[in-house]
């Protein structure tokens, strides 16, 4: 009994979708980063987070992490603009649990069975990604673009460290680009 409950946990936790943040990223091989010293935050109100609340932490969140890299937030003639969207969707899990009894006599193969169940359980769970863009002030030709993806939390402050988290990851990666270390 209790190997079959172990046994059950962990199908249970292979199950579920992951929580961990994915980031991943593109970028201009051609452009030169290092040049870049200021940039300039640019609405878009089609993708953006229709909850202001959310809206200004992301946009928030990464314009301190612009800065704290060393970069000068302008209101004008910057060397990069940034934007951010974001999308999400909502998917399902299907668990199915079975417990049985084995023995001998009548049923499949040599041990036969002597009945049992299964029960599906559905988890509904919903799937965030974070989009940010650099496009070069000159020709606004895009130069970067950053790819977060999460299980979304319920709570508010949750979602909140969710993006801290993206960001920052999203920022180590351009570091390395400075860095000239690639991704």
């Amino acid at each position: 009994m209790k190997n079959t409950l172990v046994l059950l946990i962990v199908l249970g936790a292979i199950a579920m979708p992951t929580y961990a943040q994915k980031v991943t990223i593109d970028y201009a091989h051609d452009f030169d980063f290092k040049a870049v010293k200021t940039f300039q935050y640019v609405e878009t109100t089609d993708s953006n987070s229709k909850d202001q609340l959310m809206d200004g932490r992301i946009r928030d969140a990464i314009i301190k992490h612009l800065t704290g890299a060393g970069l000068q937030a302008v209101d004008s003639d910057p060397g990069i603009f940034v934007t951010y969207h974001i999308t999400s969707k909502d998917d399902t899990v299907f668990n199915t649990t079975g417990f049985g009894y084995g023995g001998f006599g009548m049923g499949w193969g040599r041990w036969g069975g002597m009945g049992g169940s299964a029960v599906t359980t559905t988890s509904t769970y919903t799937e965030g990604t974070l989009i940010v863009d650099a496009y070069e002030a000159s020709d606004k030709k895009m130069v970067w673009r950053g790819t977060g993806t999460v299980t979304v939390k319920s709570k508010p402050e949750k979602r909140a460290a969710q993006i801290d988290k993206i960001v920052t990851k999203l920022g180590a990666k351009w570091d390395k680009i400075l860095a000239g270390q690639g991704k």
